[in-house]
């Protein structure tokens, strides 16, 4: 296989990279192995879901709000106000680059939660067994996720 390397991509063109699950954030993919093992690829991502949304939780140190909502308000540019703190992915210095990154891990963060999460909870059956491909794109959002939850700074 390894001397026809060079065939086999003329012929099929080149493969791209690769991305491991392993390398995932460990909050994701400890959440997934189990039922991926399994081949319950939706299962699996909503594991990841609610994991994700554990670890936003603890961050912020809240549970009156989750998901989509604490999502938003984790990472509004307002100032944090009292049992409502931020999460910073940078220092504020009034750039656009501040505002884009801020509003953008909101905006990515509840789609995460909306999109894929919300639509996967509500499906029924066969509907929610994803293919492999599509689960794995879907852990990957997550893992995103955690670990911009992870890195950013909390402001009280």
């Amino acid at each position: 296989m390894l001397r026809r390397k060079e065939e086999l991509e003329a012929n099929l063109g080149d493969p791209g990279p690769t991305l491991a699950a392993t390398s995932f954030h460990p909050d994701v993919w400890q959440a997934a192995q189990g039922l991926w093992r399994h081949g319950h690829f939706g299962e699996a991502v909503l594991a990841a879901a609610r994991n994700v949304n554990a670890l936003l939780q603890d961050k912020v140190g809240r549970r009156d709000k989750s998901e989509s909502g604490l999502v938003s308000e984790s990472f509004s540019v307002k100032p944090p106000e009292p049992g409502v703190p931020r999460l910073r992915l940078m220092d504020e210095d009034g750039s656009s680059r501040y505002t884009s990154r801020q509003e953008g891990a909101s905006a990515f963060g509840r789609g995460c939660f909306m999109a894929i999460r919300n639509v996967l909870s509500h499906e029924d059956g066969d509907a929610a067994e994803l293919s492999e491909g599509v689960a794995l794109e879907y852990l990957a959002a997550f893992s995103l996720l955690a670990r911009w939850i992870e890195s950013a700074q909390r402001v009280d």
